[in-house]
């Protein structure tokens, strides 16, 4: 384990020569300045661009690529297929949390080197679907790119989050999960949506450099922003580590804490609300572009602009369910996204008179994915809340991880029951596993996890006493 830690560091060392040139400017007060923990602004602008950059690979393979695909001849089966491997790494997320735990450079932070060796690995693994001929006859190897490409753009999204509870303030976290959530929302839809014009207009391989340029421009930011002041910039920079969260002594501990905390009746009851919900997103996401572009009759290019533009406009009204969350609560506005996307669902499934209108399909998805923004922003702030500190960047981690590994599994149920249920019963079964959500969540109980928590905290807290 130890050998794999120090080679991603060496290569991390040995890939930045092109950061040299940017870092050349590094030395100006306005650059050395730049640092987390000392500007809430920066913060929020980081972390909404992190999340921007991971959301990318997303809209390619959940938005632009399989109604493309359809488009191309394949078979709901195969874009079933697609959409639920090469999701796959977003679920292994787990395996890359304690390592990170484990391992870090310090003097670079604690994060940070994470998140420049996973952006500068998902730039270059873009540029491996150049390879690809022959779209239907080569699917295989646009699954194994996508693999790649998830896997380096999973490995940010745990560095990124362990950065975010590092360094956020609890008093941001509202406003944060917001900033971050449209972020992410406006990277997968609106790179959904430019995607799919790419694809149309100029084929695989160019959508794949311009992919790569945007990842690498994201890149630049995490080179020149430091967590902490007094840390270096790049590895032969001057620096040292300077506080935070301090480095677990052994993975043995780490997996002690975890499932001491995971286990805890609330968390088992969000990993069942967070199953039944991502099930039904993972029906939503292999379903809709087969049923737009093979039973509607859009082009993929319309498709992926659509759904871009509803994404977009969603992740710009859910800035303001920060607020909303601070104020009414996490679990008051999930319980609302769970009932209100079952309704739309349920309601679409029935009214297939009114399929052919296309304000009235255009409409059904805006709100769609309104609620389901408001799931996203509800959802990361009530799995933040019941993390314990010992372990949270693991722990959030691992419920990332759960949601897309029930997110892929949804897709394999759309593969495996879409021929047999049709385009009514699959939206039927979403909105039944939505309500069954929503039900569940009714016995979420945040304080008799915060007694849970603070009774696994005591003993922590007197051994820093007695030290």
């Amino acid at each position: 384990m130890r050998s794999f830690v120090q080679s991603a560091e060496q290569t991390v060392y040995q890939s930045l020569p092109v950061a040299e040139t940017l870092i050349g400017c590094a030395k100006t007060d306005f650059i050395m300045h730049l640092f987390l923990t000392g500007s809430t602004s920066l913060r929020l602008v980081t972390f909404t661009l992190l999340y921007l950059a991971q959301g990318l690979p997303i809209g390619l393979f959940t938005v632009a690529l399989p109604a493309w695909l359809a488009e191309q001849g394949a078979s709901a089966a195969e874009v079933g297929a697609m959409v639920a491997i090469t999701g796959l790494p977003w679920a292994f997320k787990l395996i890359s949390g304690p390592i990170m735990d484990r391992f870090s450079v310090r003097a670079m932070g604690r994060r940070r080197p994470w998140v420049m060796f996973a952006q500068l690995c998902l730039a270059i693994a873009f540029t491996g679907l150049m390879l690809v001929a022959d779209p239907l006859a080569e699917l295989w190897l646009i699954i194994a790119a996508g693999v790649v490409i998830n896997s380096f753009a999973a490995l940010q999204d745990v560095a990124v989050d362990g950065m975010a509870i590092d360094v956020l303030p609890p008093t941001e976290r509202g406003r944060a999960n917001a900033l971050m959530a449209f972020g992410q929302v406006v990277g997968f839809s609106g790179f959904g949506a430019i995607s799919g014009w790419l694809l149309s207009e100029y084929g695989l391989a160019v959508t794949s450099v311009v992919s790569a340029v945007l990842v690498f421009a994201i890149f630049t930011l995490s080179t020149l922003v430091r967590e902490r002041p007094g840390e270096r910039l790049v590895p032969w920079s001057q620096g040292e580590a300077a506080g935070g969260a301090p480095v677990a002594v052994t993975f043995s501990g780490i997996f002690r804490n975890l499932l001491r905390v995971l286990l805890l009746p609330m968390s088992l009851l969000l990993i069942g609300v967070e199953l039944l919900s991502r099930l039904s997103a993972g029906i939503y996401v292999s379903l809709l572009p087969v049923f737009a572009v093979q039973d509607l009759g859009y082009a993929a290019e319309d498709y992926a602009f659509w759904f871009g533009m509803s994404g977009g406009g969603a992740a710009v009204l859910g800035i303001f369910f920060g607020p909303l969350i601070d104020r009414f609560g996490a679990q008051r506005l999930l319980t609302i996204a769970l009932l209100g996307s079952a309704l739309v669902a349920g309601v679409f499934a029935t009214t297939t008179m009114w399929w052919s209108v296309d304000g009235y399909v255009v409409s059904t998805l805006a709100v769609s994915q309104l609620f389901a923004q408001g799931f996203f922003v509800s959802m990361i702030a009530l799995f933040m809340g019941v993390c314990w500190t010992q372990v949270a960047a693991t722990q959030f981690a691992i419920y990332m991880s759960l949601a897309n590994l029930s997110r892929s599994l949804g897709a394999g149920v759309y593969a495996w029951l879409a021929a047999d249920l049709g385009v009514s019963g699959m939206l039927l079964t979403m909105a039944g596993f939505m309500v069954a959500a929503a039900l569940l969540l009714g016995r979420f109980d945040a304080n008799a996890h915060r007694a849970r928590l603070d009774e696994l905290e005591a003993p922590v807290n007197e051994k820093l006493a007695v030290a």
